[in-house]
Formats: structure tokens, C-alpha cells, sequence
């Protein structure tokens, strides 16, 4: 029987050593065990041909010298680092002595060359050789150690057999070092292409063939993907000044709309007709735009003030133009105002909202003085237009603003809410408006007077709606400002218009042709025009019929964001310019002086064919041109481009001559006729807006909607995980040194800045804008996924187009509010810490270089080789990048990850996706911190070198030293084993088996554990770690080295770093449990029956449907039911749950947290064990049933290893269980306990095998026995079974005394697997015993470790005809092979 480990607790905590003196003491005892090894080998080689020990005696020897052994083993991370100082060492050093790259490279460096790929293939050859030959030499213990074929089988397996013999221990050396060669050369190879990797990242160089595939594959997983880093970080200052943009528009409203809601209220009470709320929102609101919309123009609209201001040199001391006559370059530069509102407008509403509605003073004066920002705003964005045109198109700009001026601004369409830019895309107007529209297309229709028949026109109900129809579809509302007299810029345009409606056609309608005014050519109807050519009497009507409001908050917010994406975006492209000039410049400066030095970066923008081979090495195939020419994609690029204006040429590079410099003033876009590398190219010209297909809205409306939903459900409209955001964010922080070390001066800045309600947030306006443009801030992962997920969906599409009064639209829309508070909430509670974090950054930056002897406005280099100027603006972008780098930042997720939204697998893979970046990032970050230097005042220094060992120390602390030393603590305080851990993780949640596990006990010595991993930002690249810890740990009790279960644990921590991506989403996953196809019918992925199969159809149906409510519930529902249940009283009925369960409030409280302990009861689990245990035998059993009893003809060597191959399975399954049980009895079942339930679920005898630790094999029944006999009748051979019988019967003999405590099933050999060929040994023993050539066959093999067992090997000779008899076509070729040797 075995004996389980009665050592007390507090021995046992006594005894275990900390991990981190264990992979301390590591260190030294793979020194020692590298001396050990060559010794051992020496030893062993004397020990050939003689009957000595000497082998076993250096190891003790060796044993008894080394103080470090047992604590290095004492834990899996102990072992690994001596295994990796044992090998890791003298395999490193062999390699470089042997390869000698290093001193050839060298060589060739200093002679001006480079090394061949034969010559470093060779070289890398021989020190693979040598490095292999080393780990053969050095290595400690080879059996202990093992090797991959221990994991894989195959020739490198480690021979255990004969411990002690010396040439089996030279033979395992042998082939540790065999497998060092192939190891060192498949790490090699992955090193190069990784290297290789390196070095075709970010070159903007044209690739082919191979190097091509590797760019690809890299760019899957870049931030910046296909696109070049200067276009990227163009692209994401774009998206930065566009938020800013916004937010001035946000802030705005923020002031405006509660004031509006206060004062429709007061409104409704003094209307002396009564109104609805919707009508007195929207007069008032009326009254508010009109206001927001004035000016001191003839016409009372907006002036705009066209000038010139002066222009102020940047401040050397904040990076940013200074306010004083100083700093006047004398010159001026074009500017925009648009004037103050109209002030007797302003002071009528101001007394009306004040005096009649009885609005607060001060709200209104905070009204006036947003309507003000937003109009300086929009000056500000205007001025950066006009700055962009050339002297002739500014004057036609100036012409046309003040005319739409307007229009451009006040954008108020609901119709053009899904996609402002595109045709049949627009939300269909409610039934009621297209109804009114049809009555007054009627009613001007019956005003016109047919000239022929002199009666008024009539128009039929399905006529007028057909018209109504063909105007709303085919209504558009361009983005941008154009300044040709044409296009009348930011108006509405129409497709298709009753002529009737038009200015140029209304009088010459007939009856007769009034049916056929879209038919065919439209030979009456007016095609692609614009809002102002209507008549007085159509205008309002088709206002209305498109949904067009006169309220502030959407002119502010439409008005914004149309003006910021035009001007931003022109920005965009004439940035990419001045990048890319850089880059001409600098490289044009690296040839000219005769490529000295590091080849800089190349440029990414082409004038012609032949810079593109000058600087890209492209071919003519390798490049696209950038034309309005190529179809819609290029359309895509001219959207913001006005084809009557020109802009300036700020294009250095463009080779201008006199002739041609009118034509080159003519340019509309920077980019074209620019060439790009073709997938640089695609990017741009590429449609951003294609119609999604019938099946795709199909798949969005019934996949990836719902699956956006429910992730939104449980993150951002979960109150609870609102707090588990905020405090696991705090790891950023820690993670970069900025934790605990940050002062309150920033915590309080930080959280002025917040757009979020609250107090003493949104003090810091102007800061958060800042922050916005620095692309700092409003970057949260999971948040910013969902959302793209929502949109990718489009929910509602079709069924919008279908009808627009869709009732789930309605309900969402009137959930916008608390939605958009959520969401503003989760942003501030990310934006916290990342604000945080940048100040941090800043204030260590500049106490750093200061200390260096670092001044405002003295010059030097930054850590990228860039020359800077050293400011409070040279700051904040370092250390913006510094953020963007280190802490998860959507806009850094490449689109490969992005792109996996849309699958139905995963749950918010961006965010595993960035703390994968950013850790790594971290350690980069650290590193080139710590080994920076520049010269400052004539001195080489390296400034931020404490910074780095600060930032490495914190990534340390966060990852490792904080979860680790948190288990440690609890461990001591509530005196609990290892043993202990190990056995909790076998009756925990399978997400949590591979966590770091908090343990406590309580007065009882109950166990429970809170999972740390909830709370650990960073726990996708530890649980990988742990995870490998965890495989080592439980392999400690087996005899097959340690190798393999570092492989089994390499495995494993795949699957869980991969788990996020692949696994199903929340949605997905409880479709799955509920569909009868393709799903799992009715069972969760846990084999929890959702309902019963006998169950009445109507009964599947609402537990279904509730299963499925359940995936999208909101508000941490589960949660809040235990928080309500932990409140009651103890002894009330009502304190339990449906399960008997109840709850801790202060524990239900810590939950919120993410702190929440889970209890651990075996009692309850270990039924659910026994349930796996039976399905494993019956599976095992299944394994040999299924490959014996197919029907077809099967040998008896086919019985015999189906039957070990089934027992494998068996003995895992049995061993899973006896740890199973081990485990329940350290965690307080006792015998009993586990005897009952075993019994009750008839498996007496199977626990009294496990429970002894015996491993009890599968015996085939009678039944089985039968079926081959009945089998074999039918095909007219012998049963197969009656020959295997007796080996079957041997092996299940051996294997009945099996142990289960060992973890190591014998390495059966069937003893009927005998090659056709005589074997290497027979014919030795022929000829040293001079014996003739004979048929017959030596004595097959056992297994590993035969003359331990009682197997009696098969000594009488047979032959292939004696052992299968009934094989025709064996023993027909078996005769052709001897009569060729006895011939």
C-alpha cells in the first residue's frame, strides 16, 4: 500500500524554500554540476571493460560537495536555471569557439567585406558541433536531465534501464549531445529568421521572394503593419488633432445639453399651449443655434475676418511659439476668424433663458463662452485651409465662405447618420414623415397648371411615393469645403429630383409626362443637384423629409467633425510630404558622402520609377502610382480635395521647370502622381466604404452584433469590472517604475483631466486636448474593440432600410446616454493611469537630464540617434512615446489582430495582443535606456541610465516579485504546504489551474484562494511561465528526466498564451450550447445540462432563450444576485441560492475588486472527478474495442498493441484519478468519504486499486473474447485472439503491479512484433556459433526492463507461418525473402 505524506504543515512550510533562493542557488549548483559532468564522463569511460564504480562514486562525491543541489531543486525554476547554467554555458562557449563568426566577421568588417551565406553556414555548422559535443561532455546527470526523444520517442530516448552501466551512459551522453547539434541548429535557424525579420522591418526597401513573405507575415503583427513608421505615426497624429477637434465639441455640449433639458422643463410649464417635451426641446434649441450660428454679416449670419497676424518664433525653453514681442519673426502669417455672435441675439436669448425659463446665470454665461471655444475652434481649422491655397484659389475661398459658411457648419440631417458621404446608405425617415412628404409632394404638384389642358396636375399616392422614395435614397451630404461656384460646398445633393421641385423646371411639368419624370433618361427630372436650387415651397419640405434639426449640438458636433476631417486629413498628406523630404535629404546626404556609416532609412514616396530604384531598390512592378485615375480608390484620396482649387507646392523634391510651373501650381493633392510600393500603394488607394453583402449583414446582424454586445454587457456596462479596470491598470504603471514612486501633485492633474463626471474632473480641458493630439489618451483596448466590433456589424442595416421604424433602434437610441456614460467612465478609468504614467515619464526625464547637465534650449540626441532640442515640448513627446510604447494603446494594435474581431473565436484579443507588445517593449525600453549615451557639454554620458534599471526593476516587481511574493506571504501567514497548492489546483476552475493562486485557511483549516490572475494585467505572459512551472513541478515523481515535462509545459503555456485568440467568444459560445446542429445541443462547454432531453419542447425553447439572455446580461448580474444574498441574515431562507449556497458579504464586497476567495470543496467536486474518471475507462476501453472489432481481418500482433495502447490511456486516466484522490485527502476528505462515493457510483474495486496506488489493467470480457471467435468464423480464419491470449496475459501481469505513484508507464514491446527480416542478433549468434542459415527467427524482444518483470520471454524459435497462420500474402513474401538468403 502507499503511504501518503503524513508530514505536518508546519514542517512541510518550514522545509519549503523560497523560489527566489532556489533560482539563486540554481546559479552556482549548474556551475558545479558542469564539473560534475565532465568528471562523471571521464570516470565513466574508465569504468569501460572493467567491473568498477568509479562513475557513481564522482557523483557522490559531487553530491556531497555541492551545498546548492537540494535547494536548486527544491522548485521547478531552481531546476530549469541549473539546467540551463549546466548546458547553457559550456554549450555557449564551444559554439563561439568553434563557429569563430565573431572574429570572421571581424575580419571582413575590418577588410571592407562581408561573410558569404556558405561561410556562415559553415561556421554555424561547426559550432553547432561544438556545442552539442559540449552539452554531451558537461551535462550533470543525462538521465535526470532526459531529452526531447523522452517527450517524442525515436532514437534519443534516454535508456533507464541499466543505471550504471558505462556504456549505456556514454550511449545517453551520446545522444544528449546529438540532440544539443540539432538543437543549437534549430534555434539558430529561428534566430536568423528573426534576424532576418529585424532587418527587412521598416526599411521601406522593395522585397521579394522569401524576404517578401517574411515582411508579410511580419507586418500581420506590426502596429504599423504595411504601412511605413513615418506614415503611421502620420496617420495617428491625424487621428490625435481630430480628437482634440471633438472633444472642444464635446466639452461644449456637455455645458449646453443639461442647460437645454432644464430649461424645457421650465418651458413646458410657462407654454401657454400645451407642448410635448420634443417640441419645446426643439424650439429652444432653435433659439440656441440661431444664436451659435450668428454674426455681425448684413444677413445677421457668421463674418468670417480674413487677415493676416504676426508670426511668433518658437520658445527654445517649452518647444512651442512664444506670446511676446521677442519672439516676432517679423513676418505674418493668413488667419481666420469668424467674428463675434450677433450681440443683440445673444442678449435676447440670454434674458428669455434666464428671465423666463429661469435658467442659473451662470449656466448660460458657460453656454456663451462654449459657443465661443467652438467658434474659435472652427476659425482656427479654417485658417489652417486657407493656409494650404495658393494666391488665386484664397481668393475664391474667401468668396465662398461667408456664402456656405452655414451649410458647412450646421449638418443637423438624421437621414445621413449611418455614412454622410454615400448613396442608398441612409436611414429611412420614419412612416409618418415620408407620409407628410407625400401629401405636400401632392400639394405642390396640384399649384402647377398643365399649359395644355389648364387644369392642375395631378399626382397619384404611388407616384408621389415613389418620388419621396427616389429623394431620400438618393440624397448625399459631401464631407469637406469645396470653393468652386458649383458645388455649393457642405449642401445637400440629390441624385434624382422631381422636376417640379427644381427652380429651372418647375413650370414645365405636364400631367402627361409627370409619371415618367424618372423614368429612363429622366427627361424631365434634374439629376446630381444641390439643396439651394429647390423652390421656396419644396425646400422646408425636403428638410424635413431628411431630418434636418436646428439644434446646437449637432451643429456643433456634425459641424466639427465634418470641418476636422477635412482639415485634418489634408494635414495628414501634406505631412507625409515633409516626412518623406526628410528622408530624401538624409539619404541623398548618405550617398553624396560616400555611404559612410549606418544606411539610413529610405524614403516612401517616389516622384518616378527611377527614385523608386534609387532609393527602394523597387522595380517597375514593385510600385503603383498614386492617380485620381484609379477608380475608386484613389477617389478615396480626393474626397477632401476641391478639384477647383490648388494648393501650394510644398513639395521640395519636385523637379519644377519654368515651362511647367503653372501646370505644377495646379496641384489638388500632395500624393498625386506620387509612386508608392505597391502595398503601401493599396493602402491608400484602396475603397474604405464597399457595400457589405446580403450573407455578410446576415452574419453581423446574427454574429458579430450580438458577440459585440455581450462582451460590451459584461466590460463596460458591468459596474463591477468598471473597478476591476482601474485598479489592475494600476500595473502600467508599477510595470514602468512610475509605481510607488509617483507624487500627489499627479495623481490630482491626472484627474482634473478626466472626460469623464465627477468631481474635480474636466478642470483640464486644454490639457486632455493636448494629451489627445500626443495620442496618449482615449486609447482603451477592450473599450475601443467593442466598438469597432459595432460598427463592423452595422447593426440594423438592412432591417433600416427595410424600415425605419425598427423598434430596437428606438430602444438603443434612448439608451445612447447611459451607454455613452459607461463608456466615458472605462475610458477615464484607463486615461487615469496613462496621464498619469506620461507625467511620471516627464518628470523623470527632466530630473534626469538636468542632473546630466542638460539646459533649456541646449541641443542634443535622443535614445532614436535624432538631434532635438531640449524643452518642455521635446518632454512631453518623449515621453508621450514613452506611453503609447509601454501601455496597451489601440492604435497600436495591428490590423492582423484588429481583423480578428470579426471572427466568432475570441474575446478582446487586441488587449492579450498589446500586453504582449508592451511588455517586451518594456524590457526594450529599459535596456537602450540603460546603455543610452550622449554628449552633454562635452561630456559622454548616459543620463537615463537609472531610469532604465527603475523601469526593469518595476517590470520585474509587477510580473514576478509581486504575485510571487503575495502567494509567499499568504503562504506563511495562513501556514500553508505546497503539497497544499498543488492540491487546490486540482479542484479548482479550469481557468484557474494554471493562475497565481492567493491561498488562505481558515480556524478550520478549511482552504480557499483568491485568483490573482483577475486582478494581474499582465497574466497572459506570466501564466505561460507558471504554466511551464506548474508541468515541471508535477513531473518531479517521474523517473523521465526533466525535458519532457518542460515540453509538455511548453505546450500547455501555448495553448494558454493562445487561449484569448481561439477560444469561443462569449456569444458564439452559448449559441453553441443551445443550436441541435453543429452545436452541442442543449450542454455547455462544461457538460452542464442547460435542460433536460426528455423535456417538453416548450420548456428547451425558454431555457434556451434564457441561456442566450444570459450571454448578453448586463450590470454583473451573477454578482449583484450574491452581493443581495450575503446581505440577509444567516438563518433566513432566503440567504441561500438555488444551490444551496451562501454568501460572505464582506467577501462578496472584495469580489468587486476582483478579490473575491472561492472556497474549495472537494466534497462537492470529487463527484464531477469520478464522472471524468468512468468516461476515461470507458474511452480507454472504447480505444481497444474500436481497433479490434472493426469487422475486417486483424492479426494478433494487431490485438496485442491495441490492447497496450488502450491500458496507456487507462494508466493516465487512473493516475489523474489517484492524484485526484491524493489531493482530496490533503485538502480533509478522508478514505471514507472517498469510498462512498466511489461505491455509489459502483467503482468498489477500482478504488481499492487507486486507493493503493496500483494500477489496475483492463481485462477483456468473455463477451469480447466471443465476438473474435464469431468474427474469425465468419471470414473462414483462425481467431486471432487465441494467439495473443498468452502475451495479453503476460503484460496485464506485469502492469497489475504497476505503480501509479511513479507517473511512468513501462515501455511495453509487443512480443509479436518480429521483423520479416532476421535480425541483426540471430545472425550473430550464427555465426559465432557456426550455426547453419536457417528460416528461423531469434527470440523477439520484450520490453524495457523484461528481466524485472515475470514475462517469461519467447524462447522456442518461431516462425512467421507459426504465429500467423491465417496471414496468405506475410507468409508468401516471408518465403521469397528466405529462399533469396538460402540461395
Amino acid at each position: 500500500m502507499v503511504a501518503f505524506n503524513t508530514q505536518t504543515e508546519t514542517e512541510e512550510t518550514e522545509k519549503d524554500p523560497s523560489w527566489a533562493l532556489s533560482m539563486l542557488a540554481g546559479i552556482p549548483s549548474g556551475i558545479i554540476k558542469i564539473a560534475e559532468g565532465a568528471a562523471t564522463l571521464g570516470a565513466t569511460l574508465l569504468d569501460l571493460g572493467v567491473d568498477k564504480d568509479r562513475a557513481e562514486s564522482v557523483e557522490q562525491y559531487f553530491a556531497d560537495i555541492n551545498p546548492f543541489d537540494d535547494l536548486a531543486g527544491s522548485t521547478a525554476i531552481g531546476k530549469i536555471t541549473e539546467l540551463i547554467v549546466n548546458i547553457g554555458v559550456p554549450g555557449g562557449l564551444a559554439f563561439k569557439a568553434a563557429s569563430g563568426l565573431g572574429k570572421a566577421a571581424l575580419r571582413a568588417q575590418q577588410a571592407g567585406k562581408v561573410l558569404t551565406t556558405g561561410e556562415k553556414t559553415r561556421r554555424f555548422g561547426q559550432g553547432a558541433l561544438g556545442a552539442g559535443l559540449a552539452e554531451g561532455v558537461f551535462v550533470g546527470n543525462v538521465q535526470e536531465t532526459g531529452t526531447f526523444g523522452d517527450f517524442l520517442g525515436g532514437p534519443t530516448e534516454i535508456n533507464r534501464d541499466n543505471k550504471g552501466d558505462p556504456g549505456t551512459e556514454l550511449m545517453n551522453r551520446i545522444k544528449f549531445g546529438v540532440e544539443g547539434v540539432a538543437f543549437t541548429g534549430a534555434f539558430g535557424a529561428a534566430g536568423k529568421l528573426i534576424s532576418k525579420m529585424r532587418e527587412v522591418r521598416g526599411t521601406n526597401k522593395a522585397k521579394r521572394g522569401f524576404e517578401k513573405g517574411i515582411e508579410k507575415f511580419d507586418s500581420w503583427f506590426r502596429s504599423n503593419g504595411i504601412e511605413p513608421i513615418q506614415g503611421f505615426q502620420a496617420k495617428n497624429l491625424r487621428e490625435g488633432l481630430k480628437s482634440a477637434d471633438v472633444n472642444v465639441g464635446d466639452t461644449a455640449m456637455r455645458a449646453i445639453d443639461p442647460l437645454l433639458d432644464k430649461v424645457t422643463k421650465s418651458y413646458k410649464k410657462v407654454a401657454t399651449d400645451k407642448v410635448d417635451t420634443k417640441t419645446a426641446r426643439n424650439e429652444i434649441a432653435n433659439k440656441m443655434n440661431d444664436v451659435l450660428m450668428s454674426g455681425t454679416a448684413k444677413n445677421g449670419k457668421i463674418k468670417p475676418i480674413f487677415g493676416r497676424v504676426d508670426e511668433y518664433a518658437k520658445d527654445g525653453k517649452t518647444g512651442v511659439p512664444g506670446a511676446t514681442k521677442e519672439f516676432k519673426t517679423g513676418k505674418q502669417v493668413y488667419d481666420v476668424q469668424l467674428g463675434p455672435m450677433n450681440f443683440k441675439k445673444q442678449e435676447t436669448l440670454r434674458k428669455e433663458l434666464i428671465n423666463k425659463y429661469k435658467a442659473d446665470p451662470e449656466d448660460v454665461t458657460k453656454m456663451f463662452e462654449q459657443f465661443g471655444s467652438v467658434r474659435d475652434r472652427w476659425g482656427e481649422l479654417f485658417t489652417v485651409m486657407g493656409k494650404r491655397f495658393t494666391p488665386e484659389s484664397l481668393k475664391q475661398f474667401e468668396k465662398m465662405l461667408p456664402r456656405y459658411i452655414d451649410d458647412v457648419l450646421d449638418r443637423g440631417y438624421l437621414t445621413f447618420k449611418n455614412n454622410p458621404i454615400k448613396l442608398a446608405d441612409n436611414i429611412k425617415p420614419v412612416k409618418a414623415e415620408i407620409k407628410e412628404a407625400v401629401k405636400q409632394f401632392q400639394a405642390i404638384a396640384a399649384k402647377k397648371i398643365d399649359p395644355k389642358t389648364k387644369k392642375p396636375i395631378v399626382l397619384s399616392d404611388d407616384v408621389a411615393r415613389d418620388m419621396v422614395d427616389e429623394v431620400w435614397r438618393g440624397a448625399s451630404l459631401p464631407k469637406g469645403f469645396t470653393i468652386g461656384e458649383r458645388t455649393a460646398p457642405g449642401q445637400v445633393r440629390f441624385a434624382n429630383m422631381p422636376s417640379f421641385l427644381t427652380k429651372s423646371l418647375e413650370n414645365k411639368i405636364t400631367q402627361k409626362n409627370i409619371s415618367t419624370d424618372f423614368v429612363g433618361g429622366r427627361k424631365i427630372g434634374s439629376p446630381d443637384i444641390n439643396i439651394q436650387e429647390l423652390t421656396g415651397a419644396a425646400k422646408p419640405v425636403i428638410q424635413k423629409l431628411l431630418g434636418k434639426s436646428r439644434n446646437p449640438l449637432n451643429s456643433i458636433v456634425e459641424g466639427m467633425a465634418n470641418l476636422s476631417s477635412m482639415v485634418r486629413s489634408n494635414q495628414f498628406y501634406d505631412n507625409l510630404i515633409k516626412k518623406n523630404n526628410e528622408l530624401v535629404k538624409r539619404y541623398d546626404e548618405w550617398l553624396d558622402g560616400g555611404r559612410v556609416g549606418q544606411e539610413p532609412q529610405n524614403p516612401f514616396l517616389f516622384n518616378n520609377t527611377g527614385q523608386a530604384r534609387k532609393y527602394a531598390g523597387a522595380r517597375g512592378d514593385d510600385v503603383t502610382l498614386i492617380t485620381a485615375d484609379a477608380g475608386d480608390a484613389a477617389r478615396e484620396i480626393d474626397r477632401w480635395v476641391d478639384s477647383s482649387a490648388s494648393i501650394k507646392n510644398i513639395d521640395i523634391t519636385r523637379q519644377v521647370s519654368k515651362q511647367a510651373s503653372k501646370e505644377m501650381d495646379q496641384i489638388l493633392n500632395p500624393l498625386q502622381g506620387k509612386y508608392a510600393l505597391n502595398d503601401y500603394a493599396e493602402s491608400f488607394l484602396k475603397s474604405q466604404n464597399s457595400e457589405l453583402s446580403f450573407p455578410t449583414q446576415i452574419y453581423n446582424n446574427l454574429v458579430l452584433y450580438p458577440k459585440g454586445l455581450s462582451q460590451m454587457s459584461k466590460t463596460i456596462l458591468a459596474p463591477f469590472t468598471h473597478v476591476r479596470n482601474f485598479l489592475s491598470a494600476t500595473a502600467f504603471a508599477s510595470a514602468n517604475g512610475i509605481l510607488p514612486f509617483g507624487s500627489a501633485k499627479d495623481v490630482r492633474a491626472a484627474w482634473n483631466a478626466l472626460q469623464v463626471a465627477g468631481p474635480g474632473t474636466r478642470k483640464s480641458n486644454q490639457f486632455y486636448q493636448e494629451l489627445l493630439e500626443l495620442g496618449v489618451v482615449n486609447s482603451n483596448v477592450q473599450l475601443r474593440q467593442v466598438q469597432d466590433i459595432l460598427a463592423d456589424a452595422d447593426f440594423g442595416g438592412i432591417l433600416n432600410k427595410v424600415n425605419g421604424d425598427w423598434g430596437l433602434n428606438t430602444l438603443l437610441k434612448k439608451l445612447g446616454k447611459i451607454k455613452r456614460g459607461a463608456e466615458d467612465a472605462y475610458t477615464a478609468e484607463d486615461d487615469f493611469w496613462k496621464i498619469f504614467t506620461f507625467l511620471g515619464e516627464k518628470s523623470r526625464l527632466d530630473k534626469s537630464f538636468r542632473k546630466a547637465g542638460l539646459r533649456e534650449g541646449m541641443e542634443f540626441t535622443d535614445m532614436n540617434g535624432v538631434k532635438r532640442i531640449f524643452n518642455d515640448r521635446t518632454l512631453k513627446e518623449m515621453s508621450a512615446d514613452l506611453v503609447k510604447n509601454n501601455v496597451p494603446n489601440y492604435s497600436f494594435v495591428s490590423d492582423f489582430i484588429k481583423g480578428l474581431r470579426k471572427l466568432p473565436v475570441g474575446n478582446f484579443v487586441a488587449f492579450p495582443a498589446e500586453i504582449i507588445r508592451t511588455s517586451s517593449n518594456i524590457v526594450e525600453s529599459a535596456l537602450k535606456e540603460i546603455n543610452y549615451t550622449t554628449v552633454i557639454n562635452g561630456k559622454t554620458v548616459k543620463p537615463l541610465r537609472m531610469r532604465g534599471i527603475q523601469r526593469l526593476t518595476g517590470m520585474a516587481a509587477t510580473t514576478a516579485a509581486l504575485p510571487l511574493g503575495a502567494v509567499a506571504a499568504a503562504q506563511a501567514v495562513y501556514n500553508v504546504a505546497d503539497e497544499e497548492i498543488d492540491a487546490m489546483r486540482r479542484y479548482v476552475a479550469d481557468w484557474s489551474k494554471n493562475s497565481v493562486l492567493i491561498p488562505f485557511k481558515d480556524e478550520n483549516g478549511k482552504l480557499s484562494y483568491v485568483d490573482f490572475s483577475h486582478l494581474n494585467a499582465y497574466d497572459t505572459v506570466t501564466r505561460p511561465i507558471q504554466t511551464i512551472l506548474n508541468a515541471v513541478n508535477s513531473g518531479r515523481a517521474d523517473e523521465d528526466g526533466l525535458v519532457d515535462d518542460f515540453v509538455l509545459g511548453m505546450i500547455e503555456s501555448t495553448k494558454e498564451l493562445g487561449e484569448p485568440f481561439i477560444s469561443e467568444a462569449i456569444w458564439t459560445k452559448a449559441l453553441q450550447d443551445v443550436s441541435p446542429i453543429l452545436g452541442r445541443g442543449g450542454v455547455d462547454a462544461n457538460g452542464r445540462r442547460i435542460w433536460n432531453e426528455d423535456d417538453a419542447l416548450g420548456n428547451k425553447l425558454s431555457k434556451a432563450i434564457g441561456h442566450l439572455v444570459e450571454a448578453q446580461a448586463p450590470l454583473n448580474w451573477k454578482q449583484m444576485k450574491r452581493l443581495g444574498l450575503s446581505i440577509k441574515p444567516v438563518d433566513s431562507k432566503g440567504s441561500f441560492d438555488e444551490r444551496g449556497n451562501q454568501y460572505d458579504f464582506t467577501n462578496e464586497l472584495a469580489g468587486i475588486a476582483g478579490m473575491r476567495r472561492v472556497e474549495i470543496d472537494p466534497v462537492k467536486s470529487f463527484n464531477y472527478k469520478v464522472t471524468d474518471f468512468k468516461d476515461g475507462v470507458r474511452n480507454s476501453r472504447n480505444l481497444f474495442t474500436a481497433a479490434t472489432l472493426k469487422g475486417g481481418p486483424i492479426t494478433a500482433k494487431e490485438i496485442v498493441d491495441a490492447y497496450i495502447n488502450s491500458n496507456r490511456a487507462l494508466y493516465k486516466n487512473s493516475r489523474t484519478m489517484y492524484e485526484d484522490i491524493k489531493a482530496a485527502k490533503i485538502l480533509g476528505m478522508d478514505e471514507g468519504q472517498l469510498a462512498e462515493r466511489m461505491i455509489n457510483r459502483g467503482e468498489r474495486r477500482n478504488f481499492n486499486f487507486l486507493n493503493e496506488g496500483i494500477f489496475r489493467p483492463i481485462s477483456i470480457s468473455p463477451e469480447v473474447q466471443s465476438i473474435f471467435q464469431i468474427r474469425a468464423d465468419e471470414l473462414g480464419i483462425s481467431n486471432p485472439y487465441e494467439q495473443a491470449s498468452d502475451a495479453i496475459a503476460n503484460i496485464a501481469e506485469t502492469l497489475s503491479e504497476t505503480s501509479l505513484d511513479g507517473d511512468l508507464f513501462p515501455e511495453i514491446k509487443n512480443p509479436l512484433n518480429i521483423d520479416i527480416l532476421p535480425n541483426l542478433v540471430g545472425q550473430a549468434n550464427q555465426i559465432i556459433g557456426n550455426n547453419p542459415a536457417t528460416t528461423t527467427m531469434a527470440a523477439a524482444p520484450g520490453f524495457v526492463g523484461q528481466s524485472n518483470t515475470n514475462i517469461n520471454a519467447v524462447k522456442e524459435a518461431q516462425t512467421f507461418a507459426s504465429l500467423y497462420p491465417g496471414d496468405t500474402l506475410g507468409n508468401l513474401y516471408n518465403q521469397k525473402q528466405t529462399n533469396k538468403k538460402v540461395t
